[in-house]
């Protein structure tokens, strides 16, 4: 049917039909390259945005865990402390209640608490709740046991009775003799916060069943597979973010946002849960969007000029003449042999042009013999 049809089809049609064929299948060429290569490059900047994220979620955690073992390494270094621990009298630590606002201040951290523990991990002092006190941590706070048993300071995130936390835990020695330990514990949740603040990244954490075994938050916490949901910035977010929880590491891109889960890691790097991120791609989509609309533009005017081009120049240098000569072979055939063919060319349709010039020429010879 194809052959059929150009065959019988104009030297003008066996131009342009080819040509706007070629025309749409290259714009939808390029379209569906530009396609594939602009999700790729979105994929690859989602992915740096989301470990750009993360980072700066580590950074803040080391901010705290410096907060915390810099100021309790000073609170182990007062006399007061010492004492108050060698002689079991709590009295001499009250006054660290009244300067939480000054260390607050101090440290840039809000919420601090400063926690004093006898050995191996018991409660002996907290300034947020003074009068609650002898209670043994050290079934679920392995940081102050692992202070407790090396005698050296330690950092970290930790999974405690009633929440999540950044701590710095250091020991407190009357020499050779070990009295206790000192940690100021800072807030975990607000890290979240503030990233969402500075990056508007929205994020979802979930802390594995081993890691709260002995918290009491999972009894009103909501449970994902093998984790227990313990805070989300967006709760509405919660399906697309935790598509992501069984990918670690990898982006998941979902409903115009891009999501990945990452490890969180207690001071002894233990695996304690997931830290999924996600970031609304509706302004990366846009611009790449316009980006394609751009290039395809570009491509269409180049093609369409290209082609109007090649029409013009196939017109006045292969139509015309073919018509001239088809016009001039015409009136030969009624016996108009008088009038000279044009010859303005020496390509093919020129030499064409001048084999009928010399028919012309012998037929009007013949003619004049016979008249």
């Amino acid at each position: 049917m194809v052959g059929r049809y150009f065959r019988n089809a104009s030297l003008i049609e066996k131009f342009v039909v080819p040509n706007v064929v070629i025309l749409f299948l290259l714009i939808g060429s390029v379209g569906v390259i530009s396609y594939f290569l602009i999700q790729g490059q979105m994929r690859k900047q989602a992915e740096d945005i989301l470990n750009n994220g993360y980072k700066l979620f580590l950074e803040q955690v080391k901010v705290r865990e410096r907060a915390g073992l810099s100021v309790a390494y000073l609170v182990s270094l007062d006399p007061a402390v010492k004492r108050a621990f060698a002689t079991k009298n709590r009295m001499p630590l009250y006054k660290y209640v009244k300067v939480r606002s000054d260390l607050e201040i101090l440290t840039g951290v809000y919420d601090l608490r400063l926690h004093f523990l006898e050995p191996v991990a018991v409660s002996f002092f907290m300034t947020w709740n003074p009068e609650r006190f002898g209670i043994d941590v050290s079934k679920f706070r392995r940081i102050l046991v692992t202070v407790a048993q090396r005698r050296s300071p330690q950092k970290g995130i930790e999974v405690g009775l009633r929440r999540v936390f950044v701590t710095g835990a250091v020991p407190v020695n009357d020499g050779d003799r070990y009295l206790g330990a000192v940690e100021l514990i800072t807030p975990f949740n607000p890290i979240l916060d503030e990233l969402k603040d500075l990056t508007g990244m929205d994020s979802l954490v979930l802390i594995t069943k081993r890691a709260a075994a002995h918290s009491e938050w999972v009894a009103k916490a909501e449970r994902i597979g093998n984790y227990f949901l313990y805070y989300e910035t967006n709760p509405i977010l919660r399906d697309i973010l935790l598509s992501a929880m069984e990918r670690p590491n990898t982006v998941v891109i979902r409903e115009n946002y891009a999501v990945m889960a990452k490890p969180i890691f207690d001071f002894s790097r233990r695996n304690i849960g997931l830290l999924i991120l996600g970031y609304d791609l509706t302004p990366v989509i846009d611009a790449y969007k316009q980006l394609g609309i751009y290039i395809l533009m570009f491509i269409f005017v180049g093609v369409v000029v290209s082609f109007f081009v090649s029409y013009t120049i196939f017109k006045k240098y292969v139509e015309e003449p073919i018509n001239t000569l088809i016009e001039h072979t015409e009136r030969i055939s009624m016996g108009e042999v008088d009038q000279r063919i044009p010859i303005t060319s020496k390509d093919e349709i020129g030499r064409l042009a001048e084999a009928f010039e010399r028919m012309r020429v012998s037929i009007k010879k013949v003619m004049d013999l016979l008249k």
